[in-house]
């Protein structure tokens, strides 16, 4: 088979979605892009444990409605049940700099305050029985080294009055948890679903469409192991469809329509070009601020090898670079990038640099971080959950036990860490990994970072 015949092989087997730049998932996946029998095994052995002795949490009937579970209260403690504090304004502040969702905290000027994180929801409707806000804004001051929650301000869905509170009043910690429940659906849509799997996925599909002989393919097929495969899976039991709704839609006050509108509007603003976790970093020194150390050092790591591998295989890269134009020509036709962002195209070697560093990034630290602390902040329903819902809702408990299980087996799973894949190419990033843990295990542990997004 000649090349052009190889990709053209490619392109009719790799079917893009219709409104998404994203693997078909009512198509079968190629056979080359299965899971692998290890990711199975380790599947299997994180979820029933060997010989598929460990008891699984079966969440009640979301249908049915179903009552409370016994078992729950057996699961593997999370985070905020291991802390006696977590109801404390400090460790509130403490979560958003270093918790699931990070990376949100925006500087203002001429406030009492210094900087916010803002969710909008005013898009969108809501359940009758849910309650989310249309916006909701904490705000946080400066004081020195440390960061301190001055109020949160917000407007619920159904509601016209703007509610502002603070630690002195009586509702505070309402308001507190109401933040907290708003995070987690912007986490689970924008930040984890749409910020680290579909947005590689678009990335994926050009890759596997196009490239066939580029020795790009060293560098970042690794990086790919195991993403379309738990993409199709993750989008039909976390999304689902027009006629079953999945896990985020049964969970939140949104429906799936609205699930897919979040999904596709953080889509729409992701973008390789210029894009660094520097242009996310808090402006100000803040003594407990892991995530943003942390990330800068990944991004140098990634950055080095990278530039190691182009510079070792540049001959070979501009050899093939038709494939890479072609790459280029489907990034850009099937983007759905707003338009003053740009497109996703790749002209130089330096835009397929630069492209390779952000896929790299997302698909290893990024993803893990997001991914492995959902349990932390989710695995305790007295803490947070997906949807708050007013009194006397019969299907409240059901939700409950199935955020807790989801959560749980979601962070379960550690296929392919890169402290023990054994590949040539990843020798340098595991050596960088292990000489910079110090800036990075504050925040994540190395040795649960993952190669790719296969979970």
């Amino acid at each position: 088979m000649t090349v052009s015949e190889q990709r053209k092989a490619n392109q009719e087997k790799f079917i893009y979605a219709s409104n998404i730049p994203t693997f078909d998932v009512t198509k079968p996946l190629p056979p080359t892009v299965l899971p692998s029998i290890k990711w199975q095994y380790n599947f299997k052995s994180s979820l029933y444990g060997l010989g598929g002795v460990r008891q699984i949490l079966t969440a009640p009937n979301l249908k049915s409605g179903g009552t409370e579970l016994n078992t729950i209260s057996y699961l593997i403690p999370n985070l905020t049940r291991l802390r006696p504090d977590k109801f404390s304004d400090e460790f509130f502040v403490e979560r958003r700099l270093n918790g699931f969702s990070p990376g949100k905290l925006k500087r203002v000027e001429n406030q009492p305050w210094q900087y916010v994180i803002r969710y909008d929801f005013s898009g969108v409707s809501v359940d009758p029985n849910g309650i989310l806000p249309q916006f909701i804004e904490a705000r946080f001051c400066l004081d020195g080294q440390q960061l301190h929650v001055h109020s949160i301000e917000f407007i619920l869905h159904g509601e016209t009055k703007i509610q502002n509170l603070s630690p002195s009043d009586q509702d505070w910690e309402w308001a507190k948890k109401l933040f907290r429940s708003a995070e987690f659906v912007q986490h689970e849509t924008v930040a984890h679903l749409g910020g680290t799997h579909l947005n590689i996925d678009q990335y994926a599909m050009a890759y596997y469409r196009n490239v066939v002989n580029n020795p790009i393919i060293e560098l970042l097929e690794p990086h790919f192991e195991g993403l379309l495969s738990i993409n199709q899976q993750g989008l039909s039991e976390l999304v689902g469809s027009e006629t079953k709704e999945g896990v985020v839609p049964q969970l939140t006050a949104l429906n799936y329509q609205d699930t897919q509108k979040i999904l596709v509007e953080g889509l729409q603003t992701l973008t390789y070009r210029n894009w660094s976790p520097r242009s996310h970093t808090l402006p100000d020194y803040v003594a407990n601020n892991h995530y943003d150390r942390a990330a800068i050092a990944f991004w140098q790591i990634i950055n080095k090898y990278v530039k190691d591998f182009f510079d070792q295989n540049q001959a070979g890269i501009q050899q093939y670079w038709s494939e890479i134009e072609a790459m280029s020509k489907d990034l850009a036709a099937h983007s759905i990038l707003k338009p003053e962002l740009g497109t996703l195209d790749i002209k130089t070697l330096q835009d397929l640099r630069q492209m390779c560093v952000y896929v790299i990034y997302i698909s290893t630290f990024q993803h893990s971080w997001v991914n492995h602390k959902q349990y932390e902040d989710g695995g305790d329903i007295e803490y947070a959950t997906l949807g708050m819902w007013k009194e006397n809702d019969a299907m409240t408990a059901a939700r409950n036990g199935r955020q807790l299980s989801t959560t749980l087996n979601l962070t379960s799973v550690r296929h392919n860490p890169i402290m023990g894949v054994d590949l040539p190419v990843a020798n340098k990033l595991k050596e960088a990994l292990w000489e910079n843990r110090e800036q990075i295990e504050p925040g994540i542990a190395i040795d649960t970072i993952l190669m790719s997004i296969s979970i």
